[in-house]
């Protein structure tokens, strides 16, 4: 009988090509490098979807402005960086190694790209009444992009860890809601654009499955 290797023992799966780990985080990274070249030069596109998003969006409710206001802060980078060391120390000790280096390379070539591009770029934040208080450059939001890759994480380790099919649809479910959650509120408490929350949610997205990439081409593939 053939021993099995680790992408099949988490994956119960025997057909992977290693391309399809790569051939999503290209693309994606693809569509993100267009969405931020759009975003700097201040296509008029970018204009009108913020402007009709905005409208769609914002409102003078005051249950939602509290929701919003209260539920934004989960994706303060205080907070994703704590639950980070959290979820990597868990890893630890259940001996998941890999999938600890995984959680924290990932979460740090993310957000310290973001940090770079959001420098480069130098978009000013929507010059309008804030409800919640925010710092530094507008794109792409870093609520977004932390929120994203983090779940995203949480979302992959669930597929790859957790046994029982029903449970672990409902953790991706709720785990998915996050960072749409928090990415309206960022563009609902006026501290973002739109645009800014789609390329903090394609940036972590692109991160997260290069990630993945190696994971699966250095631990799950062997």
């Amino acid at each position: 009988m053939l021993k099995k290797t680790r992408g099949e023992r988490y994956l119960n799966t025997t057909d992977h090509s290693k391309k399809d780990t790569i051939i999503p985080a290209t693309i994606f990274l693809l569509i993100y490098a267009a969405w931020a070249i759009l975003v700097s030069s201040g296509n008029q596109f970018i204009h009108q979807f913020d402007k009709s998003l905005i409208g769609l969006i914002c409102n003078n409710n005051p249950a939602i402005i509290k929701f919003a206001t209260t539920f934004t802060n989960l994706g303060n980078t205080s907070v994703i960086m704590v639950a980070t060391i959290i979820l990597v120390i868990v890893l630890g000790v259940f001996r998941k190694y890999a999938f600890a280096v995984f959680t924290a390379g990932t979460m740090i070539a993310a957000n310290g790209y973001n940090w770079i591009i959001k420098h480069a770029i130098g978009r000013q934040r929507p010059m309008v009444h804030h409800l919640v208080e925010a710092h530094g450059y507008s794109f792409p939001s870093g609520h977004s992009v932390g929120s994203a890759t983090l779940f995203g994480i949480l979302i992959i380790l669930t597929i790859l860890l957790v046994k029982k099919k029903g449970l672990k649809i409902i953790l991706c479910i709720i785990w998915l809601c996050f960072p749409i959650l928090i990415g309206y509120t960022r563009i609902f408490d006026h501290v973002h654009y739109p645009s800014d929350v789609v390329g903090g949610f394609l940036e972590g997205i692109s991160f997260l499955l290069i990630g993945y990439s190696f994971l699966y081409h250095y631990y799950l593939d062997k």
